[in-house]
C-alpha cells in the first residue's frame, strides 16, 4: 500500500483490502478512533498474516512499523 493508501485522511472504511499486480492481497484495519494502533495484514497461505503496526501517533502519516519490531 501506498503512503496515500495509509494516511488517516483517506480512510473512509474501517477496513481496506487492496490488490496489486501479482495478487498480493493487503489488508489495512485503520482503528481511526481508537487508541489502539493500526493493523497491516497480507494474505499467505489461505491466512491473514500480520506484517505491520501503525502507531496511534503515526495515524496522521500512515507509517508502518514492521510487526517484527517490539511494539509497548
Amino acid at each position: 500500500m501506498t503512503p496515500a493508501d495509509r494516511i488517516a485522511a483517506t480512510q473512509l472504511w474501517s477496513i481496506r483490502i487492496q490488490f496489486d499486480r501479482v495478487c498480493t492481497v493487503m489488508k489495512l484495519v485503520p482503528y481511526l478512533d481508537s487508541s489502539r494502533p493500526g493493523e497491516v495484514y497480507v494474505r499467505s497461505k489461505k491466512q491473514w498474516r500480520l506484517v505491520g503496526i501503525i502507531r496511534p501517533e503515526d495515524k496522521q502519516r500512515g507509517l508502518i512499523t514492521a510487526a517484527d519490531r517490539e511494539y509497548p
